[in-house]
């Protein structure tokens, strides 16, 4: 059987899902939350959820939140620490010796809507954080610093080689440094991003967008839904899935040209991870 890491994995709003060996899709475990996010690693993988925070195991799932960590929304492991994004800002947890893991919070003298933090990455020793009044920047030095995107609810963060995509109400950014942002897309409302080589979509409030050379879009299907999560078969570019928020998980093995939908999965899906790590 194959492990997490060689298998797709969908968070829907009722658990995650993922393929068995026969390719039918089967919820992993007796676990009914609502899923926001991934974070893969060849050690373990970590699922945000809408109670918490838990690591995913093949067997019972680990709990790592405690009774202060709740709506998590983004999670990210920052080697000493796990990062989670919440709607009440973000924490820091550290593991002690006996397994128990202890939470501290960054973001109590922040407004309130900068609390609210939806997506993550890392930028050397610093935390990224898209939040519903834009990008901040932490650094354990220089504390919370604004960025130049602000004032727009920022749903998603993706880090790739040349910096980092935003998807937000007002549509996709771009930053090589996470403090410097330009915007890349029509105003539409962003909530995910995926890349595979040349390959870049977008979920978008109408549907999946592929992004060309050039930055300019085009549709790729689904038009109608809005669609909250992306994802790109690392083995093949042209085999997407895209989950809807609502109506379920959608795949594609002709770059959008046509789509089926999953009937194993008629949940809303937020989280969808590739097999080998990739994650939106």
């Amino acid at each position: 059987m194959c492990g997490l890491n060689d298998r797709w994995l969908v968070g829907t709003s009722s658990g995650v899902y993922s393929p068995d060996d026969e390719g039918q899709w089967k919820r992993l475990g007796a676990y009914p939350f609502r899923i926001t996010a991934f974070y893969r690693s060849p050690e373990r993988v970590l699922a945000a959820t809408g109670s918490g925070l838990w690591q995913i195991r093949q067997g019972p799932w680990l709990q790592l939140h405690d009774e202060t960590l709740t709506e998590v929304m983004d999670v990210v492991d920052g080697g000493q620490e796990v990062i989670a994004a919440s709607a009440y800002g973000v924490a820091l947890g550290k593991t002690d010796t006996l397994g128990q893991t202890h939470w501290r919070w960054l973001s109590d003298d922040l407004p309130v809507n900068q609390r609210f933090t939806n997506a993550l990455a890392l930028a050397d020793e610093q935390i990224i954080a898209g939040s519903e009044g834009g990008v901040l920047v932490y650094s354990a030095d220089g504390g919370w610093r604004q960025t130049t995107l602000r004032d727009v609810a920022v749903r998603s963060l993706t880090a790739v080689a040349r910096g980092f995509y935003a998807g937000s109400d007002g549509g996709l950014w771009f930053s090589g440094d996470g403090v410097s942002w330009q915007s890349v897309s029509e105003s539409i409302p962003v909530y995910s991003f995926a890349e595979c080589g040349a390959v870049h979509i977008v979920g978008t409030e109408q549907g999946v967008r592929l992004v060309n050379g050039e930055g300019a879009w085009q549709s790729a299907g689904l038009e109608s839904t809005r669609i909250s999560a992306v994802a790109i078969d690392s083995a093949n570019a042209r085999h997407w899935l895209a989950g809807a928020c609502p109506g379920g998980l959608w795949e594609t093995w002709d770059a959008g040209e046509s789509w089926t939908g999953i009937t194993e999965i008629q949940h809303t899906v937020e989280a969808i991870a590739s097999p080998g790590g990739a994650l939106s």
